[in-house]
């Protein structure tokens, strides 16, 4: 075990490294003009490019700057905004929003793609099972972007259940974009365990187990349900980190503070320093989450061991 974390660790330094390169590349060779696009249509004076330019480093070598933005980030230090704030300054405002939101997607995902996929697995066929097909399909055929506004508009407008906006932080008020947010993840995490669950039932130890007189609720609690779990876990270690970089329209939507609304507005203004330090935020988050999906293998799993 300890020799598969050393090397697990090392593979996550590699892709976080060749992740943030691409970013880092990608938003310096675009050829647009930062402080331009961060001025908006106010002209820039020279005096102030060439100081803005020698702040922020951009005289340098690209391949210089990329190595000055590694080493501060392994001291902690994210860089600095074209704004002037500090990155980890709007990091810390903007994560914990989003990992809310991220939090209740997935539970939201849990509670009712999980329990609603063993269910329909359970009575397959019937019109629960036919239901709860139907209704994955129409969900996952509607894109987030007209599904957030649809829901503002039925639930904060027409019945007012929930607030229009969720810029207070309020847990309550991150209830209807929280669910939003994880509605595909719930259509596809039912079709992932109603699939999953229908072979493991169909299996030989599950067989084995019903002829040695075990209950039914035994054989599909602890033998169909461990085993099922493992593509589930996959599925929702990796949704994890989907989640908390697919909610820019979402929190564009709800006007919700979080990492993708200041995502989506650092690519708007082509600040490069705020773009490469969110999505360095999320790489590690991402990176994390999946080596503890891997570490949950061999939990529900005993024939599972890692040399």
């Amino acid at each position: 075990m300890f020799r598969y974390l050393v090397r697990r660790l090392l593979q996550m330094i590699l892709v976080f490294v060749a992740t943030t390169f691409i970013v880092y590349s990608l938003m310096y060779a675009t050829g647009g003009d930062p402080i331009q696009a961060l001025a908006g249509e106010r002209p820039v004076s020279p005096t102030q490019r060439a100081q803005l330019i020698r702040e922020y480093g951009l005289d340098q070598p690209f391949l210089v700057r990329y190595w000055n933005y590694l080493s501060g980030l392994l001291q902690g230090d994210f860089g600095k905004s074209l704004t002037g704030r500090e990155v980890s300054d709007i990091i810390a405002q903007a994560l914990p929003p989003t990992i809310q939101l991220a939090a209740i997607a997935i539970v939201t995902t849990i509670a009712l793609g999980v329990t609603v996929g063993i269910i329909a697995a359970i009575r397959r066929g019937g019109w629960f099972d036919n239901a709860t097909l139907v209704f994955t399909l129409i969900i996952i055929g509607i894109p987030i972007v007209v599904l957030a506004p649809l829901a503002q508009l039925i639930f904060t407008i027409k019945i007012p259940i929930f607030p229009t906006t969720a810029t207070s932080g309020d847990l309550y008020a991150l209830l209807l974009p929280g669910i939003i947010l994880g509605a595909l993840s719930v259509a596809t995490a039912m079709r992932l365990t109603r699939a999953s669950f229908t072979e493991n039932q169909r299996s030989d130890y599950v067989r084995t187990a019903r002829s040695k007189g075990l209950s039914k609720r035994r054989v599909v609690g602890v033998h169909v349900l461990r085993n099922s779990l493992i593509p589930i876990i996959t599925f929702l270690g990796i949704e994890l980190g989907a989640l908390m970089a697919g909610a820019i329209v979402t929190e564009g939507v709800f006007n919700v503070p979080g990492v993708g609304f200041n995502l989506f507005r650092a690519l708007r203004t082509e600040d490069a320093p705020l773009v490469v330090g969110l999505v360095s935020v999320l790489v590690i988050i991402f990176l994390v989450a999946n080596l503890i999906v891997d570490l949950l293998y061999a939990v529900l799993d005993p024939r599972i061991r890692y040399e």
